[in-house]
């Protein structure tokens, strides 16, 4: 009962949210030289980076981009276990939208559970229907050959910075937090506080061809 009067308390606020975001936008496009955006950012926040949702930029719908990104390009995308979650045409639209709405010198930081990571227990919880937390949601569990190829159909190239490989290698480089802080990754979850790779992401950076 309670949380269907949250959920219609905020289908009454959604308009004013709405509005508040865009009243927010538009002074952070006067004070920013890149545009840098989070996307299904929940409550993540990071200074410097505007961060968004799909009650107000809903990655899929063109329009979206369109009211919000029709004066300046995207300089930066952050994307942190969010693909997981979409449908083969969602993405589709995503990615148009994305090169579509992004300047030349685009980075979109990509990072999503791994797919050839080499524990089983990793993968029973984060593969579509997995145990862990969320998993219910997952449509895909990618793989740094998947991913890339997917961001490559439409004009993007491929930088590898986190990922398993099909033969059970583990392959870190450096993590550069000005392109996107990732939590969930070798370097900043706690899981790994051994120094072995128990809990991390593929994590790709992607740049136009």
């Amino acid at each position: 009962m309670y949380k269907i009067f949250k959920q219609f308390i905020f289908k009454i606020l959604l308009p004013f949210i709405r509005l508040y975001k865009l009243i927010k936008w538009n002074f952070y496009l006067i004070k920013s030289h890149e545009i840098k955006i989070i996307v299904g950012a929940g409550t993540t926040k990071f200074k410097g980076w505007f961060p968004t949702d799909i009650h107000y930029l809903d990655i899929t719908k063109e329009s979206d981009f369109k009211k919000y990104f029709s004066k300046k390009k995207i300089d930066k995308i952050l994307s942190e276990h969010v693909l997981e979650h979409l449908t083969d045409e969602e993405l589709n639209l995503m990615l148009n939208n994305f090169y579509k709405y992004s300047s030349d010198k685009i980075n979109i930081r990509v990072a999503v559970p791994d797919g050839f990571h080499k524990d089983d227990n990793y993968i029973n919880m984060v593969k579509p229907g997995g145990c862990g937390v969320g998993a219910g949601e997952h449509i895909n569990l990618f793989n740094y050959k998947s991913l890339s190829a997917l961001f490559e159909q439409y004009g993007f190239k491929t930088k590898l910075v986190e990922y398993w490989d099909e033969k059970g290698d583990f392959h870190t480089n450096d993590l550069n937090n000005d392109n996107g802080f990732i939590e969930r990754s070798f370097k900043n979850d706690p899981r790994n506080h051994n120094g072995k790779p128990t809990y991390t992401s593929l994590i790709i950076d992607f740049k136009k061809k």
